[in-house]
């Protein structure tokens, strides 16, 4: 008998020591949903493991996809943080339960108040420009300054661009609705469209090496890939950026148009203070400039240089003034596309 009672306390001593060292090992780690590939944000994850001793487990895929699943698996995720690109997309997440606000005066101190939700349910880690791109020894750039001069009747036939369904470009045409209303709006998308060289296909690096290839003489695409372009495994996509130049759009009342990516707490997060000190880390300074050395794009810290690599690209007039405000126009964006050849 006193046997089985010494066993039962054995067992009932060895499965709370395991229950203790299963509860400690997941107070070192965080779930993240990710929509950049892991080797994209391996020395963000390597710093903060390196300063916390937090582990990150990284699942990567589309951010609709992403965003999908957390709606089938609800309470069941064991994601923490969702990654995620665009305005649109977090304010989704958020109208769908997906995530939860976030308690931090880090944060607030960290991210200015024009990108990130004003109930704080979600907070930008970056921002991408949607820029002008063209061939170095065909284009004077002085001719391109401005979203409004790619409508000129002297670049017929010579622009090329992905859909203009894609995100991105829904996104910019948003906020030209929210700037200048609906008609101007109209106008340009006709115009545009009436400039394309070709058909919409591709991504946003395919429209960069037509112009390269002489398919057409201008492309409008998210600045960053320009600069993933310049380090690329592929030697022609290296020549790629040789050949061609960039602009960030200015015009007299508004600079470029630029989006985010952006981190939130999802709803079901297990480890919710591994998980906020990790959000956290991604708007400190150190994690921003990795951001903009690693992933070519720009800090949403005012006070933080862009790095002499983006810098050289040009001077950048953020046009965030309407980030908060781009979901109330998508669905506005999408209908003015859909009626034309973009």
């Amino acid at each position: 008998m006193k046997k089985i009672v010494l066993l039962s306390l054995l067992s009932a001593i060895l499965l709370n020591f395991s229950f203790i060292a299963e509860s400690n090992e997941n107070q070192r780690m965080v779930n993240v949903y990710s929509f950049r590939q892991v080797k994209l944000i391996e020395p963000l994850i390597k710093e903060f493991t390196e300063k916390t001793g937090i582990k990150v487990n990284v699942v990567s895929g589309k951010a609709d996809k992403l965003m999908q699943r957390l709606i089938q698996d609800g309470d069941d995720s064991f994601a923490d943080v969702l990654l995620t690109v665009g305005a649109a997309r977090l304010d989704k997440a958020k109208r769908l339960n997906l995530i939860k606000p976030i308690n931090s005066a880090i944060l607030l101190a960290n991210v200015p108040e024009n990108l990130r939700d004003p109930e704080n349910y979600w907070f930008a880690l970056s921002l991408r420009v949607r820029a002008i791109f063209y061939a170095k020894d065909k284009i004077n750039p002085l001719l391109l300054a401005s979203y409004e001069s790619l409508l000129n009747k002297r670049w017929l036939g010579k622009i090329c661009s992905r859909a203009g369904n894609h995100f991105y470009n829904r996104a910019m045409v948003a906020s030209f609705i929210y700037h200048y209303g609906d008609d101007w709006t109209k106008n340009w998308v006709q115009h545009f469209s009436d400039n394309l060289a070709m058909r919409p296909n591709g991504n946003d690096r395919d429209q960069m090496r037509k112009v390269a290839r002489g398919d057409c003489d201008i492309a409008i695409a998210n600045s960053y890939y320009y600069g993933m372009l310049s380090n690329s495994i592929k030697q022609s996509d290296r020549e790629t950026y040789q050949k061609i130049g960039i602009i960030l759009p200015q015009s007299k009342d508004i600079g470029s148009h630029v989006n985010i990516s952006g981190a939130a707490l999802t709803h079901s997060a297990k480890n919710v203070d591994n998980a906020i000190k990790f959000i956290e880390f991604l708007t400190t300074k150190k994690a921003q400039k990795i951001y903009a050395h690693s992933n070519f794009e720009f800090p949403v810290h005012a006070d933080i240089p862009a790095g002499e690599f983006i810098a050289s690209w040009g001077e950048l007039n953020a046009d965030t003034q309407p980030i908060l405000h781009l979901p109330l126009y998508h669905k506005q964006a999408a209908e003015i596309i859909s009626q034309s050849n973009w």
